[in-house]
């Protein structure tokens, strides 16, 4: 800042000195008009070096910049492991992770009470189960029931849907790997998702061997069982996942894993409800990381629209069954979401209250948000009754009989499910409709009631909602006790709750308790967090051990640090790159700004429009702003627009400044009002 105004008192003095000069040595130049010429290209020369200042002054000495923090900052991006280092022009790093908060790590597959199965254990029974996928039943994967035919059909004929190229390129690619390889595909509850990919693979490995393990199993040696049964599968495998967020608590899936399936012969086939997807997956680089970050789901998904288009509806008006041509006239529905009766089911549980079934309301609600604590085993009509209370109306009306609120709860609508679906064949476990859900907070003792039935695999993922929930005392509840009983992960986790909380010395005991046990990636965060402390050297030891490990932000952070703190600009620059090279976008971005400093500007540019196209929206400010520079105004206002419409604020502002240059003042006036909500005043 203070830089800034210097160059700008300068900068006015030199002006208003030529101006002087040009008053009394130019030839001509006598009188105010000659005068006023020469100040207005004064002032577009003014305007001109004030606006270079002012983007070097943000981005010549910063590889990227959080939206809102301050001028210079150059920040490391996580991959999904906690606080990163960041540096502030020639200021020290302070310990930030993307956006304000270290990351939650979540590592679904903590190991059962009764622990993996063993190294040499034999293949479960439900291996034996295996189809040819040409002969998978949908209803069997999990398909949701349609509304019975006119035949008593339950499944209408497949629609083609717009996705199937991609689909049957993704499927085509992961075969061919040696490492196969995990197709994901997301979308609303009753998108379609299931009878997309079903019939995908009937396409396209039509001959392979179906394997569809249970929610509670552990995958630990699925690759070494399928090898063992390769006999039966000479074409090959595939594991399917239907709903894959379930499978998660229990079954260890990680990319190491499905290359492992890969290398036994195995395509992973899954699909998964977007709104899961969001809150799992890895967030963006540069932004706020307070969600899950769950490696597995890090590529992306083929996403069905629940909303079907104008093709794919014309072609379920032209199939020949009654069902789907009746879908298809539905505009407000989606026509997979029809055929379930979703709006119908939807529609008569919120209004359950107001045609006499409060009871049955709240059990249906008990049910829902119970599934959104993160508990993945399916309920006992015990265990929904009790929670249900909480959510009787105060007053309450008075309420139906218990058991005709069962009845209701129950009931099979439109031929196709009730609000609760049974979860086994003998009815003796239950689940919310999954088309239902709530936006409404929960009560805390559906918390607490979820903490007292879940084993160790659902409370740690409990803590991972509740933390994303902003129920920090929920989640120190859920990790303490497994972090006590030696969960790396939990102690960890416990390590950025506390971390973030401003509990810095029990953020730091967590923190080495974790690395102790096994987790190396900690001290990333624990480096982190002593360099904030002003414990350099200290922490430049421990982000050097996680980055001999092979951690990508320790690789970066070092990096970053041995810049700032004396270290060689060989040696910073050699960890910037081996974190760039290996994808992490904020290094790709730093690197590039290392670069530009030894002049090495082509390079430096090169690395922060990788890191721009990957998606770093520092880096798309950074990028923009050089091509400003460089009077590529076109392009500078598309890479500021894209940081811009991701919430960066300076880009806003800087966006609306070009925008103004181009008599474009409507524009640029919102571009500014949005940029001082963001926090840019400047």
């Amino acid at each position: 800042m203070l830089r800034n105004l210097a160059w700008t008192v300068l900068t006015l003095a030199t002006a208003l000195g030529l101006l002087w000069a040009a008053h009394k040595y130019v030839p001509g130049v006598s009188g105010l008009g000659d005068l006023n010429n020469l100040a207005g290209i004064g002032s577009f020369a003014l305007a001109a070096v004030s606006a270079v200042l002012f983007f070097a002054s943000r981005d010549n000495e910063a590889a990227s910049q959080v939206a809102g923090d301050n001028p210079g900052t150059a920040q490391q991006a996580t991959t999904g492991s906690g606080p990163v280092a960041q540096t502030t022009g020639d200021h020290s790093p302070t310990t930030q992770v993307t956006g304000d908060s270290p990351t939650i790590h979540q590592h679904y597959g903590t190991a059962p009470a009764s622990g993996p199965p063993a190294e040499n254990s034999a293949a479960p029974g439900w291996l034996d189960t295996a189809v040819r996928v040409a002969e998978a039943d949908p209803d069997r994967l999990g398909a949701h029931a349609a509304r019975p035919g006119a035949n008593g059909g339950r499944q209408p004929p497949y629609v083609a849907r717009d996705a199937d190229t991609d689909l049957d390129a993704r499927l085509t690619t992961a075969a061919a790997d040696p490492r196969g390889g995990l197709v994901l595909v997301a979308g609303a509850p009753t998108a379609g998702k299931t009878r997309a990919l079903a019939a995908a693979l009937a396409r396209v490995l039509p001959e392979r061997m179906l394997v569809a393990p249970p929610e509670e199993a552990d995958l630990s040696h699925l690759p070494r069982w399928l090898k063992q049964s390769a006999e039966n599968a000479p074409h090959g495998w595939v594991v399917w996942f239907d709903d894959l967020d379930r499978h998660l608590p229990h079954a260890h899936l990680d990319p190491a894993l499905i290359d492992e399936l890969g290398a036994a012969g195995a395509v992973v086939a899954a699909t998964i409800r977007l709104r899961q997807l969001n809150a799992l997956k890895p967030a963006a680089a540069d932004t706020d990381d307070r969600t899950v970050g769950y490696t597995v789901l890090k590529p992306p998904a083929v996403v069905l629209d629940r909303r079907w288009s104008s093709g794919e509806r014309d072609r379920a008006a032209r199939s020949g069954d009654d069902r789907l041509a009746d879908a298809a006239e539905q505009t407000g529905f989606g026509v997979a979401e029809y055929l379930a009766a979703g709006p119908e089911l939807d529609r008569d549980w919120k209004h359950g209250p107001d045609t006499g079934y409060p009871r049955g309301y709240a059990l249906v609600a008990a049910a829902v948000d119970l599934t959104r604590t993160g508990l993945s085993v399916p309920l006992t009509r015990a265990q929904i009754e009790e929670v249900a209370e909480l959510y009787l109306p105060v007053p309450p009306p008075v309420p139906e009989d218990p058991e005709e609120a069962w009845a209701w709860a129950t009931r099979v609508r439109s031929g196709v499910a009730g609000l609760l679906v049974p979860a086994d064949h003998d009815n003796g476990h239950w689940r919310a409709f999954d088309y239902l859900t709530s936006e409404a907070p929960m009560p805390e003792g559906v918390w607490r009631a979820a903490l007292g039935w879940a084993g160790g695999e659902d409370r740690f993922a409990i803590g991972v909602t509740a933390y994303t929930a902003g129920q920090s005392a929920i989640a120190e509840r859920a990790w303490t006790p497994l972090a006590k009983v030696g969960n790396p992960l939990a102690m960890f986790n416990l390590g950025v709750l506390l971390d973030v909380g401003g509990r810095a010395e029990d953020a730091q005991v967590w923190y080495r308790e974790a690395i102790q046990a096994g987790y190396t990636a900690a001290g990333n965060n624990l480096g982190n967090l002593l360099y904030a402390g002003g414990r350099v050297e200290e922490a430049e030891g421990w982000l050097r051990a996680a980055a001999e490990e092979g951690h990508t932000a320790a690789m970066s952070n070092l990096g970053l640090l041995l810049r700032h703190e004396g270290g060689t600009v060989e040696e910073a620059e050699g960890w910037l790159r081996a974190a760039a090279e290996r994808g992490n976008p904020g290094a790709m971005s730093n690197l590039g700004v290392l670069l530009a400093e030894q002049g090495r500007n082509e390079c430096g540019e090169q690395w922060q429009r990788k890191a721009a196209e990957a998606g770093h929206t520092v880096a798309m400010h950074n990028h923009a702003a050089r091509l400003y520079e460089d009077g590529q105004r076109e392009e500078a206002e598309e890479w500021w627009r894209r940081a811009a419409d991701a919430g960066h604020a300076i880009a806003m502002k800087n966006l609306g400044v070009l925008l103004a240059e181009a008599g474009r003042a409507r524009e640029a006036e919102e571009w500014w009002r949005r940029a001082r909500e963001a926090g840019e005043d400047g």
